[in-house]
């Protein structure tokens, strides 16, 4: 376990990525609804401008909200097992200067081509400055390699505590159970598991978005350097939806340990949940290649491989982890506090988004649906309804856990109420217009796009109002705090967690 003064610079780290993230999130939430209100025509936004908001509002968001799992995900590994604040503070450095870097490429060169930009577009005939597009590739390298640095420091950490793969995947306790439990031996605590799937699969996603990040910055540098464009947008997919997904299993981490202070009840590392995260390190991996449906020189094995995963991949860790979720809330007497709220209400976002994304990538329904409002309806549900509810969640359950001063039933009723309520109409703004065929990445929609837009800007209106609300709210717990408890006492932890075996200071 941590020194005290480990504990502090822990919880140091933790307040720098999550607050951070959390802050950038709010500010993008208002360049997103920019755009809604232009799109409904109550905004009037220049096309140059609408496009340049959605690429920062995109890749802007995708990065804040790496950072909010980052940050809780690297505290939850040093409270178990030492590692450096150092280190850790310089991949913080690293991604926040990349962030800083898109913001100005977007909002002041006015970079518009968004993350999912295809090779060789961006070069071509640009309307915004030729500095824009490599301060936008450089801020992107930048967030990958501060992202790859932390992935290292991780995976090393939770390999020295719980005795290498063969300890942290848990293949005694899977494959020899009796000799397990005879050797008085523990399963590592169930964050650890979502610890080790993305430092490893985040290293290798962040290896080829290096590659490829590099190589486009030569091309930007030297324009008679070319690339195979189907190779670019491979990479470019391969690494854009792990990072996505990243994100929910980051923040379901936090959900691990965070709701369980609410039940007084541990979420236990069962043989179930261990090879549900055996599945997520395969197939993780093996999805991206349902963006790439209608690309006729992509290989239709990949093809296939693609669709096969995105399924296999919702199967794991998901159903598990939710059906365990309402297992551990049922019968306990949880107490219903905000970070109890959302966490829990997460869990359905999840699901829901997931339910979207399986049908965008089944090809019958993708054929149809993938260049509409679907898709960034089913990725905003599970970022906006489900990862982001987790955030939140936590920052509550980080002071709502040591307060002694708590919400009233009305306070969570407007909080949790307008929060939800919003995100539901501005979800719902999405999938109408989705199913209905308006095309995503228009300015000017066509009918009913305009209306349906005007919804999810109501929607977006009393999600802000409500988070502000909440935000009062925190702060308001937050002055109330009485001293931390002892660093080793866990009240939420399960007893049955193994004790890191490398060398913890």
């Amino acid at each position: 376990m941590t020194t005290t003064k480990q504990h502090r610079e822990g919880r140091l780290v933790m307040t720098l990525y999550l607050g951070t993230g959390l802050a950038l999130v709010v500010l993008l939430m208002l360049a997103g609804l920019a755009m809604r209100l232009g799109q409904a025509g109550w905004l009037k936004l220049a096309s140059v401008d609408f496009y340049a908001l959605l690429t920062l509002h995109g890749a802007g968001m995708i990065a804040a909200m790496v950072l909010c799992g980052m940050g809780g995900l690297w505290y939850l590994v040093r409270r178990e097992v030492d590692m450096s604040l150092a280190v850790g503070l310089w991949a913080f450095g690293t991604a926040l200067t990349g962030i800083v870097l898109v913001a100005v490429a977007a909002g002041i060169g006015k970079f518009a081509a968004a993350w999912t930009f295809l090779y060789p577009l961006p070069f071509v005939n640009p309307t915004w400055p030729q500095w824009s597009t490599g301060a936008f590739l450089i801020g992107l390298t930048l967030v990958v390699v501060g992202w790859a640095v932390w992935c290292i420091q991780l995976l090393e950490a939770v390999l020295r505590g719980y005795g290498g793969f063969r300890g942290i995947l848990g293949i005694d306790m899977v494959f020899r159970p009796k000799a397990f439990a005879a050797a008085g031996r523990k399963p590592a605590p169930p964050q650890m598991l979502p610890a080790f799937v993305i430092a490893f699969d985040g290293l290798i996603a962040a290896t080829a978005a290096s590659l490829l990040g590099v190589a486009l910055i030569v091309h930007w540098l030297d324009p008679s350097v070319r690339l195979d464009p189907l190779w670019a947008k491979n990479l470019t997919y391969f690494f854009g939806h792990d990072l996505a997904n990243f994100i929910i299993y980051m923040l379901i981490a936090q959900v691990y340990v965070g709701l369980p202070l609410y039940t007084r009840r541990p979420w236990p590392n069962t043989t179930v949940l261990t090879i549900g995260w055996w599945g997520t390190l395969l197939f993780l991996l093996l999805a991206f290649p349902h963006h790439l449906y209608m690309d006729f020189a992509q290989p239709v094995w990949i093809q296939y491989v693609g669709t096969a995963a995105s399924y296999l991949s919702a199967l794991p860790v998901a159903v598990v982890t939710v059906f365990g979720g309402v297992l551990l809330v049922w019968g306990s007497g949880m107490r219903w506090a905000l970070g109890s709220t959302f966490m829990f209400a997460g869990l359905a976002g999840w699901i829901v988004g997931g339910i979207g994304a399986l049908l965008d990538a089944t090809i019958h329904f993708n054929t149809v649906l993938h260049n509409t409002l679907w898709v960034p309806a089913h990725f905003h549900t599970y970022l906006l309804g489900g990862s982001f509810l987790f955030a939140i969640g936590w920052a509550f359950a980080m002071v709502e856990g040591r307060s002694p001063r708590t919400s009233s039933a009305a306070t969570r009723w407007v909080v949790a109420g307008s929060v939800l309520v919003g995100i539901a109409l501005l979800l719902a703004s999405f999938y109408v217009a989705g199913a209905a065929g308006v095309p995503r990445r228009y300015d000017v929609e066509p009918d009913p796009g305009a209306f349906w837009a005007g919804v999810g800007s109501v929607g977006a209106i009393v999600l802000i109002l409500g988070l502000l609300v909440g935000l009062v709210e925190g702060v308001r717990i937050w002055r109330g705090l009485k001293q931390p408890r002892a660093v080793g006492d866990w009240p939420w932890a399960p007893e049955g967690a193994a004790q890191p075996q490398g060398v913890v200071k």
